[in-house]
């Protein structure tokens, strides 16, 4: 037989020694706030509490309305960059084909130099050869830079194409890491179960839309009908009422004839500030029901502990 759980919420009972608390699955899907640019976001849109999602299902949605203004920046960061990248390609693919044209030409001045300055000087004169031979050097000096300026544009157009490459990536990387912030704000149900609405650390009231809440704040679970727990927390002042392995009894609201055995499985080795409940710290405590898959229990229900376990 499956044991299910139950966290407790403190209530002051001091004579019955009673303590209130909420049944949920030990099989539940906690959702929290999400990362956000200030580490404060907004709830927009939330599914209603108790609905029964499947795998997929919407849960709730934070508002985006800062990441779509980045998403547009970055888009438009990345358009204008193919734009440049684009441009610039095109004029260093001009400027490669005009040193190509230039080295063609340098070479065919060279050999036009080098057969006239092969022609002995017996033939054509002292000074004509003379002319000729610095014709040949000028010829051969214009060759060696084409060339030169021929290679050097070839390594910028590979030098620019990788420029290109990793800037295109750099910026398609960063478009997408804030297209994932955005989509993380729309969570989705991971597993079956019923929705409940998560209560503001500091006020003790439900999340609604509208409300903010800090990056990782618990906001909202979603909880099977099986092997039950739920959050509880417990005065410091009676913690002392409370030991691993104790006997309780359990009670519901929803079942007021139904009442079975407990037993305290785990508590907090430290406390919390609860603002909402006042001065003090509180600590975090479960309690095993051994049956309750036989029970109708339902995520949310909420249950009377009995500490006297009679």
């Amino acid at each position: 037989m499956r044991k299910a759980i139950v966290l407790l919420f403190f209530v002051s009972c001091a004579q019955a020694q009673m303590f209130t608390g909420v049944v949920e699955s030990s099989q539940t899907q906690v959702v929290n706030m999400p990362q956000v640019r200030g580490w404060q976001g907004k709830i927009s849109e939330m599914v209603e509490e108790g609905t029964f999602v499947e795998i997929g299902d919407f849960l709730v949605r934070i508002d985006g309305s800062e990441v779509d203004s980045t998403i547009e920046g970055k888009v438009e960061q990345l358009d204008v960059f193919k734009a440049s990248a684009k441009r610039d390609m095109i004029q260093i693919d001009i400027d490669l084909n005009n040193a190509q044209l230039a080295f063609e030409k340098a070479k065919v001045d060279q050999k036009v130099a080098q057969l006239k300055a092969d022609v002995p000087v017996n033939f054509i004169g002292e000074l004509e050869f003379k002319e000729r031979q610095l014709a040949l050097k000028t010829a051969t000096k214009d060759l060696s830079e084409a060339e030169n300026k021929l290679k050097a544009t070839r390594q910028k157009k590979q030098e620019k194409h990788l420029e290109v490459e990793l800037g295109l990536e750099q910026k398609q990387n960063d478009l997408a890491y804030w297209q994932g912030q955005l989509d993380s704000l729309t969570i989705k149900a991971k597993q079956t179960g019923y929705v409940i609405y998560a209560a503001h650390p500091w006020t003790g009231s439900k999340y609604q839309v509208g409300d903010q809440a800090n990056s990782g704040m618990e906001i909202m679970k979603v909880s099977k009908k099986k092997n039950m727990k739920v959050k509880a927390w417990v005065n410091a002042i009676d913690m002392p009422k409370i030991t691993k392995g104790k006997a309780v009894k359990v009670s519901f609201d929803a079942l007021p004839n139904v009442r079975i055995n407990g037993q305290i499985s785990s508590m907090s080795s430290g406390g919390r500030d609860k603002k909402d409940w006042g001065d003090g710290l509180y600590y975090e405590i479960e309690v095993d029901l051994p049956n309750a898959d036989d029970i109708s229990l339902l995520p949310g229900m909420s249950a009377l502990i009995d500490l006297t376990g009679v």
